[in-house]
């Protein structure tokens, strides 16, 4: 018989797993703003709309940030949503170091698929 689901832990899981994705993305893209403007001048970018009123440079920074906020977010969505196809997510009742048959160290061809008494 399966274990009882909690289903009160997806919405949970999923409001932990967007906010991960928003906090390290906007991470990503603080420092990616501060690298790119280092060597980029806003005045570089407007070319001819600098004279212009409408476009300024906080405007030219605050349309880099949030590229790549978006570029970031998506790529750390993307990198989750492979982590969870290929069954890499957390379990709750995950302990570090223990196998699915709950003994430490074990691997596939280690000593439980050994027979009993036979040579390492």
């Amino acid at each position: 018989m399966a274990p009882p689901t909690d289903t009160r832990s997806e919405p949970r899981r999923r409001t932990l797993a967007i906010g991960a994705v928003l906090w390290a993305s906007f991470l990503a893209a603080c420092a990616g703003t501060m690298f790119f403007f280092a060597f980029v001048a806003p005045e570089d970018l407007l070319g001819a709309y600098a004279e212009s009123d409408h476009v300024d440079r906080i405007g030219v920074y605050t349309l880099g940030f949030l590229g790549l906020w978006c570029l970031s977010a998506l790529a750390s969505a993307l990198a989750l949503h492979v982590h969870r196809q290929i069954g890499g997510g957390i379990s709750a009742n995950a302990t570090p170091g223990v196998t699915p048959r709950g003994k430490p160290g074990d691997t596939p061809g280690g000593p439980a698929d050994r027979a009993p008494g036979a040579q390492p």
